[in-house]
């Protein structure tokens, strides 16, 4: 078995020259080597390696032929990471039993799956290597150019990856910023393998908008604990950004806002605790800024879905509901976001988070505290935080929620990074009345748009519908009431 440790890079294909001769720089005088690859992938017509995250493949230069199986390994701000294991053939069609049996799950069916083996798509392309000394071992530099075929469907291939073989990460990084900044390089999370099925119709791509725990370990201190749920929001957010390049949609940069305010809560974990990421915070803060406008569309969204509060009053008015919809359609920014992803800092922020999950600095404070016992401690202070907030003893007026809203998101989300490790039941007891309050929040926004677009429309009963918005108002405020009540009487979970 071997251990592929590589980063990988897409190049516009109007920048082929540019990376070329970036890569020549590099490389100095050595010359790169050019080869032709051909490769084939397998699978069973319902995609049964797939469901032991397995890909195989047979790779063809010339009249050479290598099959390889790859695992299931991780992508982190591009640098995936995944095991495989090699064995030479002669035939166009994999053998499984040449590799080693060890290497199969106990339940595998390896004859079955032999039997049914089949050619789901390939890909032809040329490959320019060089491979340059970095410390005490090499870093491999290819540039591959060509596409990926299945059936009548074609699809290119331009991309860099850098192979550590044992040489210096630090120096591997700074290939990679190198290529980001020059030639305009966009950071890989998706493999000429995963293409290859995308486009062959044989699996999807869809955006995650729910983040889930992070399956932390009791055992671990607080360092551990920290870069892996750190690594969590870098792989959430890197999917969501796949996803939105492969097909642009609201949902996926809903997804991408996610990740980053997740990756957000962790960074200023690990500062708290004096590790140096006050610039990575910085342009992640102005992220958000660029996407502030997802609030103003998803309080529109409210009132237009056919499943909501407001759909069938707002039925009543049609000419209400008709610019209700054209805001809805104009509050979404697109093409703020496909700029805003393809620039520099934006590409950057995800390579060295990236770097940060893979080298996880710390020092003495992270490596000797628990943490389960600093989970517990700092759920409490932020709570703390949250309870002060939302403590009054009259009710709260909608400015108020709607300021505090940020606060209770973070809390919410720090939640996310460290409450797997307390149970599940009080866990869960405890954050329903302030996921409530999420919700009834975003409402309030709703209602607020609402008002304004009684007031911008005409030939609307504008006075019997601003009193109709504010009964509404009023209505969804004593619900909210109930829900603040409710959850500042909820028992912590984290007490240990």
């Amino acid at each position: 078995m071997s251990q592929e440790t590589e980063l990988k890079l897409y190049i516009e294909p109007a920048r082929r020259e540019a990376a070329l001769r970036l890569c020549q720089q590099l490389a100095g005088e050595q010359q790169p080597v050019e080869m032709q690859l051909t490769n084939r992938y397998f699978d069973t017509p319902d995609l049964r390696l797939r469901e032991y995250n397995m890909g195989l493949r047979i790779r063809q230069r010339g009249d050479e032929r290598e099959q390889t199986v790859k695992l299931s390994g991780d992508v982190v701000g591009g640098m995936h990471q995944r095991p495989e294991y090699n064995a030479a053939t002669s035939s166009d069609k994999p053998d499984l039993t040449l590799f080693d049996e060890d290497i199969w799950p106990d339940d595998f069916p390896l004859f079955d799956i032999q039997r049914e083996l089949d050619e789901i798509f390939r890909t032809n392309f040329t490959r320019q290597r060089w491979r340059l000394t970095s410390g005490e071992g090499v870093i491999e530099l290819v540039f591959d150019e060509g596409i990926i075929i299945a059936d009548a469907n074609q699809r290119s291939i331009c991309e860099i990856e850098l192979e550590l073989q044992g040489g210096d990460l630090t120096e591997l990084y700074k290939m990679a910023r190198r290529f980001i900044t020059r030639v305009d390089a966009r950071v890989g999370s998706l493999s000429k393998a995963a293409r290859g099925y995308l486009l062959a119709n044989k699996s999807t791509l869809e955006p995650s908008t729910q983040a889930d725990f992070v399956h932390q370990e009791t055992q671990d201190d607080v360092g551990t604990g920290l870069y892996r749920a750190l690594t969590y929001a870098v792989q959430y957010w890197q999917h969501n950004d796949a996803c939105l390049l492969e097909h642009p949609t609201v949902r996926a940069v809903a997804g991408i806002t996610d990740g980053i305010r997740l990756a957000k809560v962790v960074l200023q974990q690990l500062m708290m605790l004096e590790v140096d990421v006050s610039d990575h915070i910085v342009r992640l803060e102005q992220m958000l800024g660029h996407l502030g406008w997802l609030s103003r569309y998803d309080g529109l969204a409210e009132l237009t879905a056919e499943d909501g509060a407001y759909h069938r009053a707002l039925k009543q008015q049609p000419k209400l509901q008709e610019h209700i919809m054209e805001q809805q359609e104009h509050a979404v920014q697109m093409e703020l976001v496909l700029n805003l992803v393809r620039r520099d800092d934006y590409q950057l922020t995800l390579l060295e988070l990236g770097e940060l999950c893979n080298r996880q600095p710390r020092h003495e404070q992270l490596m000797q505290v628990a943490l389960r016992a600093w989970a517990s401690q700092r759920l409490r202070e932020d709570w703390q935080q949250v309870a002060e907030a939302f403590t009054r003893e009259r009710e709260l007026r909608p400015e108020h929620y709607l300021k505090q809203l940020p606060l209770l998101l973070g809390s919410l989300q720090l939640g996310y990074c460290v409450g797997y490790l307390f149970d599940e039941g009080d866990r869960e007891r405890f954050r329903a009345p302030w996921l409530d309050m999420v919700r009834g929040i975003r409402e309030i926004m709703a209602l607020k748009l609402l008002r304004e677009a009684i007031k911008d429309t005409d030939d609307v009963n504008t006075e019997r519908l601003l009193n109709w918005q504010e009964v509404q108002l009023e209505s969804l405020l004593y619900a909210l009431e109930h829900s603040r009540r409710s959850a500042l009487k909820q028992e912590p979970y984290w007490v240990i």
